[in-house]
């Protein structure tokens, strides 16, 4: 069984280190530092690494100073926990960290994982891994402390939209419903997340609505942001978080794309889609992945260039005919 498989890694050892994928998302830090927290509680060592700055949103998570970068943890680790990617590499550079013969826990809920590690926990029907690491944790024993429940709850409500998403399921309500019971607060949680925009994220918010675009008939809503937009708004790519829901939301759209050049050359792709369109299968034709129906790629390129090539492939995807292999 895979609880017990995780209760016999959880106690022969005494150091972790918990990863999740680049660009991580409530539910990637929510997870990891849920399960760091309840690590601790076990008098464990507990290191938690990303590829990525923490987003700004999620600063407010108890324990959030623990997410350090590759380059400020410096070693590696015989001991690894990998939340929330389909594969190691969607850990990016942080994947360095992992020494060579490491024992890789895997919890996953992403249909493209490819089942790296062991003891592995991937389960595509979960709301979020966050619902999982609760199953870990209470499966093992473990008390459900009030900072778990926090980072829990927010794992939870960000992969479900804030239980407005299709896997919004009975069994995440019952959960979220036991988070809050104990200690999870909903409204710090949505307000956090949905509630507070600076300055300089309302300002690229403004100049991506601008540069709306309508695809397939209308069927395919898309943002663009290049670099010179990031820089007239004084933006960063973490204050572009959640514009891509504004390119779904367009009446008539099935899926919504967001294309940021996150760098000079470097671009970045956000999709979503309302269930009749499966974009996971669209980004893994640019080296991403994720959910049917909210996924994402990075790529180096020409902007100009990417975006044809995606927006050419969401046409496909959306007109009934599979995506054409990229290049």
């Amino acid at each position: 069984m895979a609880h017990d498989e995780f209760r016999e890694f959880i106690d022969s050892h005494r150091e972790f280190l918990i990863l999740s994928h680049v660009d991580p998302d409530g539910d990637a830090i929510g997870s990891s530092l849920g399960l760091a927290w309840a690590l601790k509680g076990l008098q464990k060592e507990v290191v938690v690494g990303n590829e990525s700055p923490l987003p700004d949103g999620l600063r407010f998570l108890p324990g959030s100073e623990w997410v350090k970068l590759p380059a400020e943890i410096g070693r590696v680790f015989d001991a690894v926990f990998v939340l929330d990617c389909s594969s190691l590499d969607r850990a990016g550079e942080a994947a360095r960290l992992v020494a060579p013969g490491a024992a890789v826990a895997n919890v996953d809920h992403h249909a493209a994982n490819d089942g790296f590690g062991a003891p592995r926990l991937v389960n595509v029907e979960a709301s979020a891994t966050a619902e999982l690491i609760y199953e870990i944790l209470d499966a093992y024993g473990t008390p459900l402390e009030p900072e778990v429940a926090a980072c829990l709850y927010v794992g939870l409500a960000s992969d479900t939209g804030a239980f407005r998403y299709q896997n919004t399921t009975p069994r995440a309500l019952r959960l979220a419903a036991r988070l809050v019971e104990h200690g999870a607060q909903p409204s710090t949680a949505a307000d956090a997340l949905y509630g507070r925009k600076s300055e300089a994220s309302l300002r690229i918010l403004g100049l991506a609505l601008a540069s709306l675009e309508k695809r397939a008939g209308g069927r395919v809503g898309a943002l663009t942001i290049s670099h010179e937009m990031f820089q007239r708004a004084g933006a960063t790519p973490e204050d572009a978080d959640g514009i891509v829901q504004f390119a779904k939301s367009l009446d008539g759209a099935r899926v919504g794309i967001l294309i940021q050049e996150v760098a000079p050359g470097e671009v970045r792709m956000s999709f979503r889609s309302d269930g009749t369109v499966d974009v996971n299968e669209v980004a893994g034709r640019f080296g991403g992945g994720g959910h049917k129906n909210a996924a994402g790629a990075r790529v180096r390129g020409d902007l100009a260039r990417v975006r044809g090539d995606v927006l050419e492939a969401l046409d496909r995807a959306v007109n009934g005919g599979p995506p054409p292999p990229r290049g």
